[in-house]
């Protein structure tokens, strides 16, 4: 396999002087031949908590048991593209997913590729429903940045946990499209569906 990256965008929320700051983080992630390991970029002052490479660990080990792809034979590289970004939660758990599993499978993201959502471990790859106030600070940064960056391209879509509350009215620019899991979530922006271990395509899965 040769090696193969893109650019992921992170929306994150921070606690700033007791108010919540919202933005959008650019990600550079590849996969190269490798022995399934997980390599984070810590120049340039950047840093990764253990909760968050703990967690990068979790989705490998949930991507392995849905999707026949060479985990294995690949190690996983994430580094921000920019200064001083400390990554330490969960909330990059459907887009990285997802780029992940299409680095991995040869199949292109859409561009711009949008996406929110924590997938809890006790749940297995189940997508926990985002607070109303940090889903709408979100999507604002995320209505911003495309109006900003394509301001041509009508309705882009954003993929977000099922059962999320957030109002609609003000995002003109997005498509706000609901997932309930991080492989359905595959399935509806790659079309691909899990092919693991000789499991049926579309197969439901267990948390």
């Amino acid at each position: 396999m040769l090696p193969a990256s893109t650019q992921l965008l992170l929306f994150t929320q921070a606690d700033v002087g007791g108010h919540a700051l919202f933005r959008v983080v650019p990600v550079e992630v590849s996969v190269r031949p490798g022995q399934g390991r997980l390599w984070t970029d810590v120049s340039r002052g950047n840093a990764f908590t253990p909760a968050w490479q703990d967690h990068a660990r979790h989705l490998s080990a949930v991507g392995r048991a849905r999707y026949a792809l060479p985990w294995d034979e690949t190690d996983l590289h994430v580094s921000p593209r920019g200064r001083n970004v400390t990554l330490d939660g969960r909330s990059a758990s459907l887009p990285l997913f997802v780029a992940w599993v299409a680095l991995l499978s040869g199949l292109p993201l859409p561009s711009p590729f949008l996406g929110t959502g924590v997938a809890l471990e006790a749940h297995g790859e189940k997508l926990a429903p985002a607070p109303r106030e940090f889903l709408q600070g979100k999507l604002g940064v995320a209505q911003s940045y495309v109006t900003q960056v394509f301001p041509r391209a009508g309705r882009v879509a954003v993929f977000v946990p099922e059962g999320s509350g957030f109002d609609p009215a003000p995002l003109t620019a997005l498509d706000v499209r609901p997932v309930p899991t991080l492989t359905q979530a595959v399935d509806a922006v790659l079309g691909l569906k899990r092919h693991a271990h000789g499991a049926d395509a579309g197969e439901g899965v267990g948390g």
